[in-house]
């Protein structure tokens, strides 16, 4: 049985503000964060019990940039509540 992903409204501000930065810098990077982004989904879809980190928070970090999407489990979906990038204070994470 699979599992369905959801994005928070959060986690979608923080990818937007993401994908803003990264056309800023380059013209490949953002589709290639959108392609991380799919792949880590996928992941989630098949397998969400990576490491948790906080109470019944997870994480999962992209490989090829330098976020951890922050999650939780319920039922048979998976929550995103953040796309944390990893150069902020790990005091910040969602809770």
């Amino acid at each position: 049985m699979g599992f369905k992903v959801i994005v928070s409204e959060l986690a979608q501000k923080d990818i937007e503000n993401s994908l803003e930065y990264y056309l800023e810098v380059s013209i490949d990077a953002p589709v290639k964060f959108i392609e991380e982004l799919e792949k880590a989904y996928s992941a989630l879809e098949l397998n969400p019990y990576f490491r948790v980190s906080y109470k019944d928070y997870r994480l999962l970090p992209l490989k090829r940039f330098p976020f951890i999407l922050v999650y939780q489990i319920h039922n048979d979906e998976i929550l995103i509540k953040a796309c944390f990038h990893t150069s902020k204070s790990t005091k910040k994470y969602p809770k």
